[in-house]
């Protein structure tokens, strides 16, 4: 009903002018001819000449519908309209089909402007942080020269802030290489712990600084993953565990394999996550109640995990009570789950 009203409104022109010819024939007619005589004659014309407009109307009707019902129906549903050009010579098909072409090309132009600004960026941020490191490494030796020094408090806090700056300078890094187009990851065995291990080491100063508890179960599984990728998620969840737990307190890693996938459970008992945000931490940007707390959550590190989790087709799940802990556990399926591995 609805392409209907349109059609008529597009040819109220041209009915508008049969009618009008029409009502000049039938002047005509009445003033050369007895109107007596003529009348059922002029009647039957006038009938004629209606069922003669019915037929062309519906014949251009089908035609009409045909050519722009479904373009109207995906324009409307907001769909594709590519492949849905009208097809034919009149002014209107040849303009519709060449306005599709021209903002394809207009889209296409816009679209490789922004690959060239987020690659410049991208490669800017890479240069930046390759920069940023040489000053954090100067300050790691200073830090081991206090330790000679036997400041062992003050090269303490020195290094575990280093170490903190380092984490969010590398946290820039692969926000930047997670939403660009480049294709950084390649799938392979990957012994997960041999993973776990490269992040406690790379942590440890961490664990030390809190008097952590560290306790880990069976890792020794193999999994298929992109190496750096898995350990960054891996990172950012220890590292979460760490800030978010008291001094003395406890973190446990384990593994679990199945014959679908390998689990690797990260426990601690920490503060815990509220409810009302628990489904909400994977949320670009929201640091919820515990990051209030501590001011120091960004908001965007279990955002950058979860993103990653999602292109590489593995799993990150999450429990806890407030007050007594918090489990993340990231799930990694076995081969026949990688064959649809999203590129980045």
């Amino acid at each position: 009903m609805k392409l209907l009203k349109y059609y008529l409104r597009d040819s109220a022109g041209l009915i508008l002018f049969f009618f009008l010819m029409l009502f000049i024939i039938d002047l005509i007619l009445f003033s050369s001819t007895d109107l007596n005589r003529a009348l059922q004659d002029i009647l039957y014309l006038n009938l004629l000449f209606l069922f003669l407009l019915l037929i062309f109307l519906a014949i251009d009707y089908t035609k009409w519908r045909n050519s722009y019902g479904e373009l109207l129906r995906v324009v409307e549903l907001g769909g594709n309209i590519d492949n849905l050009a009208p097809e034919g010579n009149r002014l209107e098909q040849v303009l519709i089909r060449e306005i599709i072409d021209l903002k394809n090309r207009e889209k296409l132009q816009e679209t490789e402007g922004l690959k060239r600004n987020l690659a410049e960026i991208d490669d800017y941020i890479t240069k930046w942080v390759h920069e940023i490191k040489i000053p954090l490494s100067v300050c790691e030796l200073i830090a081991g020269k206090l330790e000679e020094e036997e400041l062992d408090d003050l090269a303490m806090e020195l290094i575990h802030e280093t170490e903190r700056i380092n984490f969010l300078v590398n946290q820039v890094l692969h926000m930047s290489r997670a939403s660009s187009y480049s294709q950084d990851f390649t799938v392979e065995e990957v012994n997960l712990g041999s993973l776990v291990r490269n992040v406690i080491k790379n942590n440890m100063n961490s664990f030390i600084a809190r008097k952590i508890e560290l306790e880990l179960g069976e890792l020794d599984f193999n999994i298929l993953t992109d190496r750096k990728w898995a350990y960054y998620v891996i990172e950012q969840i220890v590292n979460n565990a760490c800030k978010y737990v008291d001094n003395y307190g406890i973190i446990k890693i384990h593994g679990k394999e199945t014959d679908e996938k390998v689990i690797l459970s990260i426990w601690d008992n920490g503060m815990g996550i509220p409810a009302k945000d628990i489904g909400r931490i994977f949320d670009r940007g929201f640091t919820g109640e515990n990051g209030r707390k501590t001011a120091r959550s960004t908001g965007m590190g279990l955002y950058i995990a979860k993103k990653i989790a999602d292109q590489l087709n593995f799993d990150i799940e999450v429990s806890s009570q407030v007050s007594r802990y918090t489990e993340f556990r990231v799930i990694f399926y076995k081969l026949s789950d990688y064959l649809n591995v999203t590129k980045m």
